[in-house]
């Protein structure tokens, strides 16, 4: 009984990354808010997948980002969030999102940015749209 229980925890995490791998990778228009400020700026993000790790790739203001991502629990396991972690300026930052299939079943994904251990007056706000003009 301990090892069929055993199996069941060591699939389940497994099971939530093969279920949001054929939904998440692609190509985003990206629309946010800066950190701590009223600033601004619209993007590109493109996810894409690699031997189960979700690589990021940032485009703003010609500046590439480059970042990971994964799917994590979050509310002592009764949900699972996106997180993103990326280096922009010498600054990490991470981002916890959530994300929602469109009728068309793509994902939708909208993000809250922090820094990770540092105080945030008022976090950065991002949202994720599938972008059909690239290919």
């Amino acid at each position: 009984m301990i090892k069929i229980i055993l199996s069941v925890l060591i699939l389940v995490p497994q099971l939530a990354f093969a279920e949001l791998a054929h939904l998440l990778p692609g190509k985003y228009k990206l629309i946010g808010k800066a950190v701590d400020s009223d600033e601004t700026y619209a993007g590109k993000v493109e996810i894409s997948e690699d031997d189960q790790l979700l690589k990021v790739r940032r485009e703003i203001d010609g500046q590439i980002i480059m970042g990971v991502a994964s799917v994590e629990p979050a509310l002592h396991g009764e949900a699972q969030v996106l997180r993103i972690r990326f280096t922009q300026d010498n600054t990490k930052y991470e981002q916890t999102c959530l994300w929602q299939s469109d009728l068309d079943n793509y994902a939708r994904i909208s993000c809250y940015v922090y820094q990770p251990d540092e105080e945030t007056r008022e976090p950065g706000l991002e949202v994720m749209f599938p972008d059909h003009t690239v290919r």
